[in-house]
């Protein structure tokens, strides 16, 4: 594998530990959509960030903590986050697709709103898995480095903008595509500009992104990276250690910099 000309990465669980941010921004939430409810508290938090890799998009945190006041095991959240996610939407009142809205919605006009009043301490709130010192040599080092996130872009952008990390780009919600997609879009805007297509290196912490990649042909080139450090599970991680097509990268190779990812499983 070649030094890549364009890296993209993930935000959540690869450049940000955000769960002190989710599960509060998830607690104020949950007091809005369900307010004759009480609001979760402290004692729901280690299970609250054991679960964060079953997480997909945001609007599914509140509801997590739902879940764990209603009393699911959380054995069978783990396992099985998907079916139970489900039936409570539909068992909501006003549930479906109008619940995820709500969640959805609120969950970013709380964020907004915590931002305006004290955006010191909202910042506080995500945490760097590496000193941005090291983290702006490495976005450094490729001729493009990008981020690709289901995070709404303004929020990742006001982040980094405090770690002192600039991007060639932030491609986040908002832009509504998958990420198979944002790579394709990178891919093509290089090959037009450059007239050759680049190495792209794509690290995300959620492995059932990754295997998506892996079904689209057209992005065999890709190469793809499991950030070991970040919201998955010790199942997820030992399933691509044999794996021909996605890497294992963990945080002291990532910290060190592209040219120590390359010949490592």
């Amino acid at each position: 594998m070649t030094t890549p000309a364009i890296l993209a990465l993930d935000f959540d669980g690869v450049l940000c530990d955000g769960r002190g941010e989710y599960f509060e921004a998830s607690r104020r939430t949950y007091a809005r959509v369900w307010p004759a409810d009480t609001a979760p508290g402290a004692d729901v938090l280690p299970a609250f960030h054991r679960l964060r890799p079953v997480i997909m998009t945001g609007w599914e945190m509140p509801l997590l903590l739902r879940a764990l006041v209603q009393g699911h095991a959380e054995s069978a959240l783990l396992r099985d986050w998907q079916r139970i996610r489900d039936a409570m939407v539909r068992a909501e009142p006003g549930g479906g697709g109008a619940l995820i809205r709500v969640l959805t919605e609120t969950l970013d006009v709380v964020r907004r709103e915590w931002i305006a009043a004290d955006r010191q301490d909202w910042i506080g709130h995500n945490v760097p898995y590496c000193v941005p010192a090291e983290l702006r040599r490495l976005v450094g080092e490729p001729e493009r480095t990008v981020l690709v996130t289901t995070k709404e872009g303004e929020f990742a952008r006001q982040i980094l903008d405090d770690w002192g990390v600039r991007l060639a780009d932030i491609q986040g919600k908002e832009a509504g595509t998958h990420k198979c997609d944002n790579i394709r879009g990178l891919i093509s805007d290089y090959t037009a500009l450059h007239g050759r297509r680049p190495q792209l290196w794509f690290v995300e912490d959620r492995l059932e992104t990754l295997q998506h990649v892996t079904t689209h042909p057209d992005l065999d080139d890709v190469g793809l990276f499991l950030a070991a450090w970040g919201y998955n599970t010790p199942a997820a991680r030992a399933s691509v250690r044999d794996d021909g097509r996605i890497w294992l990268l963990d945080l002291d190779q990532f910290r060190s910099g592209l040219s120590a990812w390359k010949g490592r499983k």
